[in-house]
């Protein structure tokens, strides 16, 4: 017998910085930016029902700090499920790698923008996407600004 649809999704946000939380070096952001729109977003979805349980890992410690943003993030995201989603709002040169990982394990991705840097990251992260049956979206705030 085929398992019925989920009707909510787990989500795991991947970057504790301004879009995420507000906050930027341990204090609130003075941008335009300084409500945490990820994180406020997802908790209203959870009020409304449409999500469950929300996770969040980011690398604010100054020890380790490579190791620390590695391991955070793989131990993250080995605490939910294929079908959970995730969102990563963390420096560009990261995006890559951490959707490719999330992908692989069978988690829907939205990224901020540029999701990749190269041709042939965009055709990697496109095959496995394809390969796990999984969505990969980019988020394209500025994009709106312009348009305003």
């Amino acid at each position: 017998m085929a398992e019925s649809p989920k009707s909510h999704v787990d989500v795991l946000m991947i970057g504790t910085g301004e879009y995420t939380t507000g906050y930027v070096h341990g204090k609130a952001s003075q941008s335009d930016k300084s409500k945490g729109v990820v994180a406020l977003t997802l908790i209203d979805l959870r009020r409304r029902g449409k999500t469950s349980r929300l996770g969040i890992c980011g690398t604010n410690g100054k020890k380790f700090a490579d190791i620390r943003k590695h391991m955070q993030q793989a131990i993250a995201l080995d605490t939910f499920k294929p079908g959970d989603a995730c969102v990563i709002f963390t420096p560009d040169d990261t995006h890559f790698e951490m959707a490719l990982d999330a992908i692989r394990r069978g988690i829907h991705v939205m990224i901020t923008k540029p999701a990749v840097k190269t041709l042939a990251e965009h055709q990697q992260l496109y095959e496995e996407a394809k390969k796990k049956n999984v969505l990969v979206m980019i988020e394209g705030l500025y994009q709106i600004y312009l348009l305003n």
